[in-house]
């Protein structure tokens, strides 16, 4: 059996921290995907409250007070902002990875939501493996694998940023057959320069090493982004959001570079579905979700307590199903 999704890939300009507004940009653009189709939206990483790049600026006195700000305008996990997504998503059913600042007391993390089409958050999972600059921002999270989510419109994953070239986290996504594979970017260099700093050269590699669909969302960096300060260089331009297929080539044309907008494709998905009937109603929908999930917790040591938005994982792939990255 095989079905046809439309997904969507954001390419937009953060409402630089400005928790409030960058809430109502998200439903927004959750609605607008919606409205065309897509059962699929994927955000760039840290959309929420946006990415720090006043870090590369090196004003220890103008970082605190941007640092500060970050803290203050990034959201939690279970707070009225998520919820709003949540509801949003559920009311035009419409599965969202959503990157965002986590705020938790003093400290904050960069953290990828999934939510599925029913509006259940299904994992939350705190980047660990943090760059120089974002070390200085953000806490790192606990070290795990991460989720395929199987669903109805297929098994799909999401990593954030330089974790997308991490074999230790591919493998286990290309480990449960994932289908769809969202790798969230803050910005995207310009051009595909093979080397590391290429996001584009990464995503096409990811394709062809698993044999998925890669969903590739960006930000626009504009001179918002600097609170008034000028762009370093080492920084390099605002890039395109890309959608990849399996053999690494690209399914649809891109947004010009700075334009804002989403990327639709309509992919075709193989047998995932197979034995997952289709939604027939809204309650319906709400009573397969629930069903299917609950069986999946318990086949893949689906854990309680503050650390389970990071899990489920398959347990006996790694000792204790838990590995470091």
């Amino acid at each position: 059996m095989r079905i046809t999704v439309r997904v969507a890939a954001v390419q937009a300009e953060p409402s630089w921290l400005r928790l409030s507004d960058g809430v109502e940009q998200v439903v927004e653009l959750i609605e607008t995907a919606a409205t065309r189709g897509a059962r699929l939206i994927a955000f760039p990483e840290a959309f929420l409250p946006g990415y720090p790049w006043w870090r590369w600026i090196d004003t220890n006195q103008w970082n605190v007070e941007y640092s500060t700000r970050c803290r203050e305008n990034s959201m939690t996990r279970d707070g009225a902002e998520m919820r709003a997504i949540t509801e949003t998503a559920a009311a035009h059913g419409i599965h969202v990875v959503l990157g965002f600042g986590e705020r938790q007391d003093r400290r904050i993390y960069l953290s990828q939501a999934v939510i599925d089409d029913s509006g259940e958050l299904l994992s939350v999972r705190r980047k660990a493996g943090l760059n120089s600059v974002e070390r200085k921002i953000f806490a790192s999270g606990t070290p795990n694998l991460p989720a395929v989510h199987h669903t109805p419109i297929g098994k799909y994953g999401a990593l954030s940023g330089q974790e997308n070239q991490r074999p230790l986290l591919t493998r286990a996504l290309r480990a449960d057959e994932e289908q769809i594979h969202v790798a969230a970017w803050p910005a995207n260099p310009e051009g595909d320069v093979p080397g590391p700093d290429s996001s584009a050269t990464v995503c096409r590699m990811y394709a062809l090493e698993v044999g998925a669909y890669v969903l590739a969302p960006t930000a626009v960096v504009g001179e918002a982004a600097w609170g008034g300060m000028p762009r370093p260089r080492t920084t390099g331009p605002t890039g395109r959001a890309r959608i990849y297929g399996a053999d690494g080539s690209e399914v649809v044309a891109s947004l010009d570079e700075g334009e804002q907008g989403i990327l639709y494709a309509d992919l075709e998905i193989g047998a995932a579905t197979a034995d997952q009937p289709q939604y027939e109603s809204p309650r319906d929908r709400k009573s397969l979700v629930s069903t299917r999930r609950n069986s999946r917790r318990a086949a893949t040591g689906w854990q309680s307590g503050p650390d389970r938005w990071a899990l489920p994982m398959t347990l006996g792939t790694y000792p204790n199903g838990t590995a470091a990255c």
